[in-house]
Parts: C-alpha cells; structure tokens; sequence
C-alpha cells in the first residue's frame, strides 16, 4: 500500500491490520514516511524495541520523535530530545499533554500506534472520547496522521466509532491475508 499516496488526499487515515502482520506493516509505513518529519506515539511497544525494529528494517529514523507510553511502567526514565515519556497508556491526560508537546514541532506525519491497545486500560466511550479530542488536534495542524487498529472481533465498535474521526479508514486485512 502506497501510505503516502493515501495521505496526499487524506489528512487522516485509520489502517486496520491484522495482528498477524502488524509489525510487517508497521515497518512498511514507518520505510515509506521516513522521508519526512514523523511524530510517533507507541501504546505497545517501548521507544527502544521500536527503534531497534526499525533500524534492523533499515529505517532512518533521524527525523522521529516518539511518544512512548510502555517504557515507564517498567522502569523509570527521563524525556530526551527523541522520545517523550508516558507514564502509562491509561494515563490520558499525561498522553495528551505529550501528544499536544509533539504536535508543537510541527511534523509532516503522526503516527497513533495503536487506538485498540487503549481498550486494554478503559471502555470505549472514554477511548473514543479520547481518539475524537485526538485527532481534532491533529486536523488543526497540518499534520498528516495516521491511526492504527488491530482487527480483532472484540475491537470492531471502537473501530466503527473511530471511523468517524478521520479522512478515509483502510483495512489490511484483505491485502494481508492471516497464514
């Protein structure tokens, strides 16, 4: 899938993968933006896996910022020039307030991975309260953002809510077929 041919029509998308081929896109997308400037917040990996995965891909990553959300609730560590730290993906208004800082840079690309890990901390009203607040801030910037999904049966309301909040909503499921 050509993302950035997506995001010169759409100022948002929501890709729903499959969990199968989560990493595989998540690179993919991730090889296709580096180009430019790129805000990435992650509520499953920490900053330090991610950027591993990414360099193994071969992705430069010079021009990301990240907001991790998973690192804090194992050990405790301070913000960097490259990545913002979250307490936890439940803390909502301490990940806001990241995602406002992140968004001040001014980045070509945000990337929201993912919408369905917050079902594991709080019910989808909360969550897609959350998402909505989320991606209005984006539309205010000229931010191109892109949201991930897992698709999984039980996430397929917050999944159809969301839809509402952005541009265009894609699902990978049928290019990415599960093995």
């Amino acid at each position: 899938m050509d993302i950035l041919q997506e995001l010169s029509k759409n100022q948002s998308i929501l890709l729903v993968m499959p969990s199968m081929q989560y990493n595989e896109i998540a690179s993919d997308i991730a090889k296709q933006i580096s180009g430019g400037t790129v805000g990435y917040i992650t509520l499953n990996k920490t900053f330090t896996a991610l950027t591993e995965n990414f360099e193994k891909e071969g992705i430069d990553i010079s021009n990301f910022v990240f907001v991790d959300a998973i690192t804090k609730t194992i050990k405790d560590v301070d913000d960097t020039d490259q990545c913002y730290y979250v307490s936890s993906p439940a803390a909502f208004t301490e990940l806001s307030i990241k995602i406002t800082k992140l968004l001040r840079h001014g980045f070509e690309y945000i990337i929201f991975d993912s919408i369905t890990n917050l079902m594991v901390y709080e019910g989808k009203v909360p969550v897609a309260r959350f998402i909505s607040n989320t991606a209005a801030r984006v539309r205010a910037t000229k931010s191109k953002a892109v949201f991930y999904a897992i698709k999984v049966k039980e996430q397929d309301a917050l999944v159809q809510e969301t839809s509402m909040f952005v541009d265009r909503v894609i699902d990978l499921s049928k290019a990415y077929p599960s093995v």
